[in-house]
């Protein structure tokens, strides 16, 4: 009986190293759960601890089994040599995706919300984690993509206080420029476009390539706009007697001397403003974005609790401050609970 109780308290250490790896790990949860002003980075953080946790949990409990020196010593060398063939099978992958992330989330070259190229991957972000980022497409879906592949190749952010975009149009030499350009300018303007300007790109053999550009301060919008300024481009130049038809065109058949300008329809005014596409497109993102300025404005909220803090000391006038304070700190705590129920749905979004 005095041998079993004497090999059970020799397990004794093993069993506390357990106990406190397991109190480690839910208290490293609890303790990002708490941080939500860092959302994002706290999830990267919180992987990173958790792992290092255990890896060192592990190394503990190695260290407390009841067994001889130079067993414990040969079991250490073992998880030592597993971790570095590991490390090194994974380096190329794992732990470059993990650094990328790292960087990416340092230098903050983009956030929930934005609107990113990556060569033909375009979309606006949903996650951002430690080895992987989410984006959603134009079609709805989600793209996750390795961070080392966002590191490693050309990133475009469209910018939030706007973007140029452009359509291109080929149009015959017996048209006027003056006239076209006119035209082309009308039309960027006409679907809600800023600044407008016409580029010649082009000097072909039987036609002029010409690109309207505008400036589009709304994003949130961008589809819906570029759709619009095909549509806005055609009916301005039909508008204007100008048929938008390959000269070669005229070289292939006989269409005696017939114009391809349709008629003018006018459209019938809608009684409500229709939902614009890309809020179902971008539903999930639109959502990220949301807790991004959330964030933003809990950011900005602790500052001014600092500088409130800071005056208070030397203000005679203390009461009013420390009013104010209290105020601004139950802001914050209801802006705290909302960013968690936002971020636990975002999460349960697929």
């Amino acid at each position: 009986m005095n041998d079993l109780f004497n090999a059970l308290y020799s397990f004794l250490g093993s069993v506390l190293v357990i106990v406190l790896i397991i109190l480690a790990y839910f208290i490293n949860k609890w303790v990002f759960k708490r941080i939500e002003k860092e959302a994002e980075k706290g999830t990267v953080t919180y992987q990173i601890v958790k792992v290092i946790i255990i890896l060192i949990g592990l190394l503990v409990f190695t260290i407390t089994l009841p067994i001889e020196q130079e067993l414990k010593g040969q079991i250490i060398g073992l998880i030592g040599i597993v971790l570095s063939a590991a490390f090194a099978l994974s380096s190329t992958t794992l732990i470059g995706n993990a650094l990328a992330g790292i960087m990416n989330n340092s230098i903050k070259n983009f956030k929930l919300g934005d609107f990113i190229r990556i060569n033909d991957k375009f979309g606006r972000v949903t996650k951002k984690g430690l080895f992987r980022t989410e984006i959603q497409t134009e079609d709805r879906n989600l793209t996750s993509m390795p961070n080392m592949y966002i590191a490693t190749n050309p990133l475009m952010i469209v910018r939030d206080s706007g973007t140029i975009i452009s359509i291109t149009v080929s149009l015959g030499y017996d048209v006027s420029r003056v006239k076209i350009e006119e035209a082309l300018k009308e039309a960027a303007l006409a679907c809600g476009l800023t600044d407008p300007f016409v580029y010649i790109t082009n000097l072909g053999d039987f036609s002029v390539t010409y690109k309207i550009n505008g400036m589009l301060d709304d994003i949130n919008k961008y589809f819906t706009t570029l759709s619009l300024l095909n549509a806005k481009v055609m009916d301005h130049l039909h508008k204007e007697e100008i048929e938008i038809v390959s000269p070669t065109f005229m070289n292939q058949r006989q269409v005696n001397e017939t114009e391809f300008i349709p008629p003018v329809i006018r459209q019938a005014q809608k009684g409500e403003e229709s939902k614009l596409p890309e809020e179902l497109i971008f539903d999930k993102a639109i959502e990220a974005d949301k807790i991004e300025d959330k964030i933003e404005s809990l950011e900005k909220i602790e500052k001014q609790i600092k500088e409130l803090e800071v005056e208070s000391k030397e203000s005679s006038d203390k009461a009013t401050i420390n009013k104010r304070i209290k105020h601004l700190k139950e802001v914050k705590d209801r802006l705290n609970k909302h960013i968690v129920e936002q971020k636990n749905k975002l999460n349960e979004h697929k």
